[in-house]
Order: C-alpha cells, then sequence, then structure tokens
C-alpha cells in the first residue's frame, strides 16, 4: 500500500466503519424479524376476534343452468364446488377440496363417493369420510332455493 493511502484511510477507521456496517445489516434483519412476528401476532388476534371476515360471498346459480339429475360444478371463492340434488329431494353443495392435503376431489356418480386422488381418500355422498387418510368429511356449503335460482354460501 502506498504511503499516500494510508494517510488518507487510517486502519482504526476503515476497521471501525466494517463493523458499524455489520452492526447496521444485524440490526435491520432483527427488525425485520420483529416486524414479521408481530404481524403475525397482530393477524391471528383479528382472525380470532373476527373468524368470518374471510368468508366467501354467495354464489347464485340458476336453476335452469342445472341439469335433470347431474351434479352442477361450481366456484367458491377460490375453490371448486358441486352442486347436486340428494334422493331426498334436497340440495346438496360440497366444497371439492380434500380436508387431508387440500387436493381436488373428484366425484364419481356410479358410486356415489367423492375421491381423492392424492392419497386415496375416500368420502360418501354426504361428504363423510369413508377410507383414508382424511381427518374430516368435506366441507357442506348452504344450499336452498330462492325464486328461480338456488343460492349457495352465505345467507
Amino acid at each position: 500500500m502506498s504511503e499516500e493511502l494510508r494517510k488518507k484511510v487510517p486502519e482504526k477507521e476503515a476497521a471501525s466503519d466494517f463493523q458499524a456496517g455489520r452492526r447496521g445489516v444485524l440490526k435491520g434483519l432483527f427488525a425485520f424479524v420483529a416486524a414479521v412476528g408481530l404481524g403475525g401476532s397482530v393477524y391471528g388476534v383479528y382472525r380470532f376476534l373476527a373468524p368470518n371476515a374471510g368468508a366467501y360471498a354467495s354464489v347464485e346459480i340458476p336453476l335452469n343452468e342445472i341439469s335433470e339429475g347431474s351434479p352442477h360444478p361450481f366456484q367458491y371463492g377460490t375453490a371448486p364446488g358441486l352442486l347436486f340434488r340428494g334422493e331426498d329431494g334436497n340440495w346438496k353443495a360440497f366444497s371439492l377440496v380434500c380436508t387431508h392435503l387440500a387436493c381436488t376431489v373428484n366425484w364419481n356418480p356410479e358410486k356415489k363417493t367423492f375421491n381423492c386422488p392424492c392419497h386415496d381418500g375416500l368420502f360418501d355422498e354426504d361428504g363423510k369420510v369413508i377410507s383414508g387418510p382424511p381427518p374430516a368429511p368435506l366441507e357442506r356449503l348452504k344450499a336452498e332455493v330462492k325464486g328461480d335460482k338456488v343460492v349457495v354460501g352465505a345467507a
């Protein structure tokens, strides 16, 4: 190193600048982690106090769009759903999201079952678990006829 350069940048100042930079990065990283943790906590409290805040609006399906005797697929928020009339004449609507790992289940009209292709989960026509790893039944959505439409979801 040349003599002129040594005079311009003393060794102690260069080392302290490096430590201040490293210390600043660590402070910034700590502040980021603290902000994420605080944000997660605030969101958790919000979801506890307002559990239905993220609920989807209802879906209206005109009766003339529903084929007699066959299920009608629909979109409920971001999840696929299926609407059909049960043997008792009442409308049934289900979310097609498996309760195990959120795979999309398929309706088998011959066996009248919902099949999950991911891990062989099997649900009956009422959404109850028959076999496989799903821990809970399929989400059943409210379905009722209002005028010339079937309203699925929130009332």
